[in-house]
């Protein structure tokens, strides 16, 4: 990672940490104050009731453990990594394609938002139909559903960071970015108590899991829809016309090659990636080898949740202080961390499972904190590096 300084110290200043929140959208026309405060207010509920949701549909910790439930095979459980990063991140090259240059960008966030979000709801009755009667079908709805959800997240991603950076006054955006994640990770932390009891219910396994699935579904709809009812302001558009797939690839793979500092962010940030390969096993590993209850499920995402907090304040301040690169090498650390704190865990709670517990705490908690560091390292150093617009 000394590369990151060595170029940071030869580039001209730039914003980091919370300062890039200061640049300013250009509109066509100034937005009322009170349809700003209204916009605030409406993303604000989007933002947070988000972290709630995915606290209650536990991709990494209450999936897993529900994909086995159902019948499958370490290769489905693995498959939940597999769409969250693929999924997630394939998809934006086509939204971006589709959102730069707009002057609105509310209907191409909207569309796929609604799509990803609806399967869920549509989830409910298949799984309460075939979960009995054909687990192996459940669990490909289960999957499917899973990764339509992704798919649409990712192509909403690019158009709701943009309404958010025309919606919210560029002044006000680092605090009201700071608060909505504070608050929104404290709700979460709360969500995942609620998961524990609902977990450790003696209904059947599939009634409590339908149950979290159909809370996450009602909530991410909520969301969606204060996103729906924003009054977006009308920004001036590049007024240039979108390139077709012909010019739009091979400019990607220009920018590879001619700009070294944004291939050796794209190279460490696959390596980083590669040392959570395995967190979609970690639930598995705690109640297979570890023997916890698999209702500890929602103590994890408490932990995960509360080191995603933790790592908000901690290091958007070394950001802020020492750059975005030492946020990076912070993140790095934390995610080789992790796997080393799981092969740990067996010989540090030998015999008592209070300490086993307690070591995939630390685990789930380090995890939060190195995803939590996104943002504000690598996201930020690529604002850093990109060229203006």
């Amino acid at each position: 990672m000394v590369y990151c300084s060595h170029r940071c110290a030869r580039a001209p200043a730039a914003p980091c940490g919370r300062a890039f929140l200061a640049q300013r959208h250009p509109y066509v026309n100034e937005p009322h104050p009170r349809d700003l405060r209204r916009n605030g207010v409406l993303l604000g509920i989007d933002y947070v009731v988000f972290w709630v949701a995915m606290a209650f549909l536990g991709p990494m910790t209450i999936l897993p453990t529900f994909v086995r439930l159902l019948g499958g095979s370490e290769v489905a459980v693995g498959s939940l990594g597999t769409i969250m990063s693929g999924g997630w991140l394939l998809p934006q090259l086509v939204a971006g394609r589709h959102v730069i240059g707009r002057p609105l960008v509310k209907k191409q966030t909207l569309v796929p938002a609604y799509a990803g979000r609806c399967l869920f709801l549509l989830l409910v009755p298949m799984l309460l139909w075939l979960g009995p009667r054909a687990p192996h079908l459940a669990l490909a709805a289960l999957l499917l559903s899973y990764l339509g959800f992704t798919i649409g997240d990712a192509l909403s991603t690019v158009g709701w960071i943009e309404l958010m950076s025309k919606t919210i006054p560029a002044e006000t955006r680092g605090r009201y970015l700071g608060l909505m994640q504070a608050t929104g990770s404290l709700l979460a932390i709360g969500a995942g108590a609620v998961v524990s009891s609902i977990l450790a219910r003696p209904a059947h396994f599939l009634a409590n899991h339908i149950l979290l699935i159909s809370i996450a579904a009602v909530l991410f709809i909520i969301g969606t829809t204060a996103t729906a009812m924003i009054r977006e302001p009308r920004g001036a558009g590049s007024g240039e016309p979108q390139p077709s797939w012909r010019e739009y690839l091979p400019r990607l793979a220009s920018i590879i090659r001619g700009d070294r500092r944004f291939a050796w962010l794209v190279i460490v940030r696959w390596l980083t990636a590669l040392a959570d390969m395995g967190a979609a096993f970690y639930v598995l590993f705690a109640i297979d080898r570890l023997g916890i209850a698999p209702e500890m499920a929602g103590l994890f995402i408490s932990a995960g949740v509360a080191g995603n907090l933790c790592s908000g304040i901690g290091l958007g301040f070394l950001a802020d202080r020492r750059g975005c690169p030492q946020v990076i090498r912070v993140i790095t650390l934390l995610r080789c961390i992790g796997p080393a704190l799981v092969l740990l865990a067996p010989f540090v709670g030998r015999g008592d499972r209070f300490l086993a517990a307690a070591a995939m705490v630390l685990v789930f908690f380090v995890g939060g904190m190195a995803n939590g560091g996104f943002t504000v390292g690598f996201t930020n150093f690529l604002l850093q590096i990109a060229p203006p617009a």
